[in-house]
């Protein structure tokens, strides 16, 4: 499966979610793209990072969103997960997702994100700008 498939299907299931109020696909934020973005009813702003592998990469990309984000996530293919993973993410507050199409919960969320109460105004204003453009 490609990284823009399993993206796609993510979206698809996550949109059906009663929890948010809204989801959003490829959010532009600093010089890049959220993969998605999900606001709940309480106007906490998510951020999900899809990666096939990589997920150092992801992880890079989940603290930059932190910048705006409430909580921010990866969401990898189910996989074991590893001491090493589970450091990291724990060190950087990113919660982990994992996608299984077999699973009729597709993404289920494995290791929480920490709350993020030190992302900058400025930029969180930014990203909430940024979700209402997208369609």
């Amino acid at each position: 499966m490609l990284e823009t498939e399993m993206m796609a299907k993510g979206f698809t299931y996550l949109s059906g979610l009663s929890q948010y109020k809204t989801v959003k696909q490829e959010v532009p934020f600093l010089s890049r793209c959220i993969d998605v973005i999900l606001v709940d009813y309480n106007g906490v702003i998510i951020s999900v990072e899809f990666k096939i592998s990589k997920w150092r990469q992801a992880i890079e990309q989940a603290i930059n969103h932190k910048l705006g984000a409430d909580k921010s996530y990866i969401c990898l293919p189910k996989r074991k997960i590893t001491p090493l993973l589970l450091s990291a993410l724990k060190e950087n507050g990113v919660g982990l997702m994992l996608f299984d199409e077999e699973n009729e919960e597709i993404i289920t969320e494995v290791v929480p994100a920490d709350d993020n109460f030190a992302n900058i105004p400025a930029f969180r204003k930014m990203l909430v700008e940024n979700i209402d453009k997208v369609t």
